[in-house]
């Protein structure tokens, strides 16, 4: 596995780092590069929260995940890879009633040299099913809240009750709560969850249709990602009602190889531009902020597609070099304008 590059240290009087703590799906991806391939090229921690968690900690943030593991080999090595990244691993608890989800990521590439990834539930070898997710118990959460640091973001991924309960907490004490729903199976439970959140962002692919925006200022952004087709956004600006939804296009990529973990990306990337002063200043944010804050995490999304895996870019740039990538994307010459193909998929 090539040797992740860490970002430079603060730098000496420069301001605390940004906090931000997350829960939802913790997981372990198998990278396999190859339709026949039945060994994990690469092991490295994933799941959106795993993702955002370790992409904040990567560009300078102390990222703090809160979750329940097994204690088999799989926890071992999504543990040993946080470390690497910098994530603090201290609310993360290994039991035996607990679980490490694992995912196999397959990339392979066609005759006609097109790169297709998909994720895969069973083993290579053996065919068994492998260990999925299963949320975080509610009694530990409540453990978990009078502990927890207080952060500038809070992001989740799942609408279950521990989720909720640690959403609420993180709010009261001024953090942006960001929800980016997998699904939308419990509707009451759903609904909730929109309701303590700040920003709500999911793709078009798993919740076709927006959900039921709360009667409420919250959610204030609401994101729906549109794949290859960019994604769109609205506001609420002093209101209960959202405003318009207004569209943000993909940028195109050449060497596109993998679009897995972009969306991951564009919420980390959206964070780090807005999510550093906490909650009252984020309402205070105008809307050119915000889609600024937008376009970068896109950016940051097509720099990805251009590697294999979730996080490629992390073990190939340093955090600085990672950023000025990104900015070749929202500000780029036109020599590279010509020779971009494929579209990022946020």
């Amino acid at each position: 596995m090539p040797v992740l590059t860490r970002p430079a240290g603060r730098k000496p009087g420069a301001s605390p780092a940004p906090i931000s703590v997350g829960t939802g799906f913790l997981a372990l991806d198998w990278l396999l590069l190859g339709k026949e391939r039945v060994r994990a090229n690469k092991r490295y921690a994933g799941g959106s929260c795993g993702n955002v968690m370790t992409i904040l900690a990567y560009l300078g943030w102390k990222s703090f995940p809160v979750a329940r593991l097994g204690t088999d080999h799989n926890a071992r090595h999504l543990l040993d890879d946080l470390k690497d990244c910098g994530v603090e691993t201290k609310f993360i608890r290994r039991a035996g009633t607990g679980a490490t989800p694992v995912i196999v990521v397959r990339v392979t590439e066609n005759e006609d040299g097109q790169y297709r990834s998909r994720f895969e539930w069973r083993h290579p070898q053996s065919g068994g099913r492998l260990p999925a997710y299963r949320p975080l118990p509610k009694a530990l959460a409540e453990h978990f809240s009078h502990t927890l640091p207080s952060a500038h973001v809070f992001y989740f991924d799942r609408a279950v009750p521990s989720s909720l309960l640690l959403a609420t907490e993180m709010r009261k004490r001024g953090a942006v709560v960001f929800f980016e729903p997998s699904s939308c199976k419990d509707e009451r439970m759903f609904t909730a969850c929109m309701a303590v959140s700040d920003i709500v962002k999911y793709s078009a692919d798993r919740i076709a249709e927006p959900p039921k925006n709360p009667e409420s200022p919250s959610p204030r952004l609401e994101i729906q990602t549109l794949g290859s087709h960019g994604l769109r956004y609205r506001l609420k600006q002093n209101s209960n009602k959202p405003g318009p939804w207004k569209d943000l296009e993909a940028f195109s990529v050449n060497n596109f190889k993998d679009a897995t973990g972009c969306g991951d990306w564009c919420s980390a990337g959206l964070i780090y531009q807005i999510g550093t002063t906490g909650r009252d200043e984020f309402l205070r944010l105008n809307e050119t902020k915000i889609a600024t804050g937008l376009r970068f995490g896109q950016a940051l999304a097509a720099v990805n597609c251009q590697f294999e895996g979730a996080r490629g870019p992390m073990y190939e740039f340093s955090g600085d070099e990672l950023i000025a990538q990104a900015e070749k994307f929202i500000t780029p010459d036109q020599s590279e304008k010509k020779h971009r193909s494929h579209f990022a998929s946020v």
